[in-house]
């Protein structure tokens, strides 16, 4: 199957879901709505994106030159100077689009109705599942996830503190994938603005890599800008973010205490981490204004000498410890718990007076808030749930190390407790006595277990499991792939057999319409020809010169077995029979038709053109469905030799069968009928169900149930062009359900599918405290 094949039928659900995003709609008008800060940063966000865009495409029209003047071969050669004249030509045109495909992201933020994709859980899906799709769209999807991931862990810090700044400016929740200029946003836009820019994909991957050294890489000046912009509109001063940030310096007691914490996380660089570290003291004034901090639960207790970081870290080892030999746990330890078994570690040790400090305090309770969150998140099975949950202690030591750890994005323990969630979306609780035969459940208890029983105070050891666990996970993709290659092969190439056989039992039921064949030729159209045309379309295309060479042989083929014997069609027969032999005789042979079926068939059908050649000449002659060809005399048979020149009269007229009896067409007939089923479906079925379908995002996953109650968990690999067909696989690879359109619609409907957040956990727990906090205290947990 050729690339170009497969990147015909196959096509990218996140095209097609933005194409309808926009379609007629102008988010000018939503825009309008927008506080002021907002304004002024998208006009700001605007000029910044303008320059790097006008310095990629400068760049990209000297590399392809360059790559065009260094090219092997003609043919190379012609194929980049080819895609920098369409470069140039929609360089406008592409400019135009991804602008607008920024205002959209911002206009989302305002009127989550008008944008649908703008809900959470509509919000486009991670790449680190990729579809297998056509050759070319794998590519480009790998290199925008690259880009992507990189310019996130690059600025992290920098785009975690606009978003929060946004959020707190506009009605809808603002996560990361949805920030109007985060790196997912920004990629995804151009990567659907310079869709139409038609070039080769070696082209294309010059493009993107440009677009990623140009615009990508450059962004953290941006967010600089625009975090020091709304600081300026006194949105949220304290967390600062980037660059040029104002904030006050760090008292004597500060100081000592980050030299502390940097002390116990070996981090050598304690200024880098200020920034991040903003973010525990916005936390902790979030925590105290719903009165759940530490200052609120010593109130009325006695205060007794402070804990320090150092003991604390020491006291919750031995509690970790305690927990390593369990398998799981079904819960977390909740806060109070964890500060229980401090406080009876302490009475053991007969330092039972000492108090943990207020910030080690907060720090545990909001490690706690977020991994209440992870217990309850429905994303991830409930085993798996458990598993990560032991990793609850281990996450209280690292945050009361590094204060900076929850505003600082590519912390290995942040990083690894991400991977492992990922990886766990799609896994499927096969049983309890099955699990332990599951490789990623032992993978990741396995890795859970290793953090348990060897973390103390180094936090190299998450970098080193991590590099374990991607490992693992790149073994485990690639088996998968191969798996979903495979998969997505034989969908599309049952895709291609449906178009081709539909295209042929068209094109036949359009040569047989308004006549009666005689069962000779009818049995030898439908039986065998069109066989013959099928492979033809199927290999070279409906529009190739060698299917319409043999259709009009069918054509002939109807001609001679239909026209009226007067004396002109006669003479014309006589000429066209020993030709249309030999070409039906040829097209069945490169088929490998079966050669005793053959011979049964041109036996049957030269006894009709004797008959109908010994048949009474009639005076009268309508017109013929097909004019035969004249040839040339010296292609006429034996044949017409043995002809008698005057007809037998009353010869017995040949067997005939009506359109049914030849069976054309019905295949044709039953994709029309399904296609009107579908129409009627659809109808059924209110717009916004069918809306919700059209915005699924390729390589989401799923949870479905099937109607015998049946629940897995599943991925969409990609959909089918020509049948439209969603094709969803498992972890695995293997292809698990097959839907269309109407009936993914129901099943939204009717609550059998429902989309899991592959967002990244850690993140996701922490944005929902933060939204927890903000709620006002009446509200939280309503």
């Amino acid at each position: 199957m050729s690339e170009s094949s497969n990147h015909e039928n196959v096509v990218s659900l996140r095209t097609e879901r933005d194409v309808k995003a926009t379609q007629g709609r102008e988010p000018q008008a939503v825009l309008v709505r927008m506080p002021a800060a907002m304004h002024l940063l998208r006009e700001k966000a605007r000029q910044t994106l303008q320059g790097l865009l006008r310095s990629l495409f400068d760049k990209a029209d000297d590399a392809l030159f360059e790559l065009a003047d260094q090219a092997t071969n003609n043919h190379e050669q012609n194929l980049y100077f080819d895609s920098m004249r369409q470069v140039r030509l929609h360089r406008k045109d592409t400019e135009s689009a991804f602008f607008q495909h920024i205002d959209v992201n911002f206009a989302r933020l305002m009127d989550s109705g008008a944008f649908p994709e703008a809900s959470a859980e509509e919000a486009p899906a991670s790449l680190d599942n990729l579809s297998l799709v056509g050759n070319e769209e794998l590519e480009e999807m790998v290199a925008s996830e690259t880009m992507v991931n990189r310019a996130n862990e690059q600025f992290a810090e920098r785009v975690q503190h606009l978003t929060l700044r946004i959020d707190h400016l506009v009605p809808i929740k603002v996560y990361q994938k949805n920030n109007p200029v985060g790196c997912d946003a920004v990629c995804a836009a151009f990567i659907e603005a310079s869709g139409d820019i038609d070039i080769d994909v070696k082209a294309r991957l010059v493009l993107l890599k440009l677009f990623d050294r140009a615009v990508m890489c450059q962004l953290g000046e941006l967010y600089d800008q625009l975090n020091q912009h709304l600081i300026e509109a006194n949105i949220l001063p304290s967390l600062r973010g980037g660059v040029g940030a104002r904030g006050v310096k760090p008292t004597a007691s500060r100081r000592t205490a980050q030299s502390e914490t940097h002390e116990a996380s070996g981090n050598e660089s304690p200024v880098a981490d200020e920034n991040a570290e903003q973010l525990l003291g916005t936390l902790r004034e979030l925590l105290k204004a719903q009165g759940a901090g530490a200052a609120q639960t010593h109130a009325a207790a006695p205060v007794g000498p402070s804990l320090s970081s150092q003991d604390l870290l020491s006291i919750l080892t031995l509690a970790q410890q305690r927990s390593a030999p369990q398998a799981e746990r079904a819960h977390t330890v909740s806060a109070e718990d964890i500060k229980s078994q401090v406080g009876h570690l302490l009475a053991r040790g007969g330092a039972g007076e000492r108090q943990i400090n207020d910030i080690d305090e907060d720090v545990i309770n909001l490690v706690s808030m977020m991994f209440e969150f992870i217990l309850d998140d429905r994303s991830l099975a409930s085993p798996m749930k458990a598993l990560l949950a032991r990793l609850q202690i281990p996450m209280i030591k690292v945050a009361i190390a590094d204060k900076s750890f929850f505003g600082k994005g590519g912390h290995p323990a942040r990083r690894l407790l991400n991977e492992m969630a990922t990886a766990a979306l799609g896994w499927q609780d096969s049983g309890e006595e099955n699990r332990g035969k599951d490789m990623l459940y032992r993978q990741i208890d396995q890795t859970v277990g290793k953090v348990l029983s060897d973390f103390s105070k180094d936090v190299a050891i998450f970098d080193a499991l991590l590099l374990e666990f991607r490992a693992f996970q790149e073994k485990d993709k690639r088996r998968a792939k191969i798996l979903e290659q495979r998969t997505i092969d034989a969908e599309d190439g049952k895709a291609k057999s449906q178009r081709a056989r539909a295209e042929v039992d068209a094109a036949l039921e359009e040569i047989t319409a308004g006549v009666e064949l005689p069962s000779a030729a009818a049995e030898l159209l439908a039986s065998a020809w069109s066989n013959v045309l099928f492979i033809t379309c199927l290999k070279q295309g409906p529009d190739s010169e060698t299917f319409a060479q043999q259709l009009q042989t069918g054509r002939e083929l109807v001609w001679s077995a239909t026209a009226p014997m007067t004396g002109d069609n006669r003479q014309k027969l006589l000429k066209l029979v020993p030709r249309l032999l030999a070409q039906l005789r040829g097209g069945l042979e490169d088929i490998a038709f079966n050669p005793y079926q053959m011979g049964q068939l041109f036996k049957a059908l030269e006894k009709l053109h004797l008959d109908i050649l010994r048949s009474k000449v009639k005076a009268e002659a309508p017109v013929p469905v097909v004019e035969a060809p004249a040839v040339p005399a010296s292609s006429m048979s034996e044949a017409e030799a043995v002809v008698p020149e005057s007809p037998v009269a009353d010869i017995e007229a040949p067997e005939v069968v009506g359109q049914a009896g030849l069976e054309v067409g019905a295949a044709s007939s039953d994709v029309a009928s399904e296609e009107l089923g579908e129409r009627t479906e659809e109808g059924d079925i209110d717009g916004q169900h069918l809306a919700l379908v059209s915005n699924l995002t390729q390589g989401s996953w799923f949870e479905m149930s099937s109607a015998a109650g049946e629940t897995y968990r599943c991925r969409l690999a990609a959909i089918i062009k020509p049948t439209g067909k969603y094709i969803f696989v498992n972890r695995t690879g293997m292809k698990v359900a097959e839907e269309d359109k109407p009936g993914l619609a129901r099943a939204l409907k009717e609550g059998r599918i429902r989309v899991l957040d592959d967002g990244m956990l850690f993140d996701r727990a922490l944005e929902s405290v933060i939204g927890s906090l903000r709620q006002p205290r009446g509200k939280r947990g309503g």
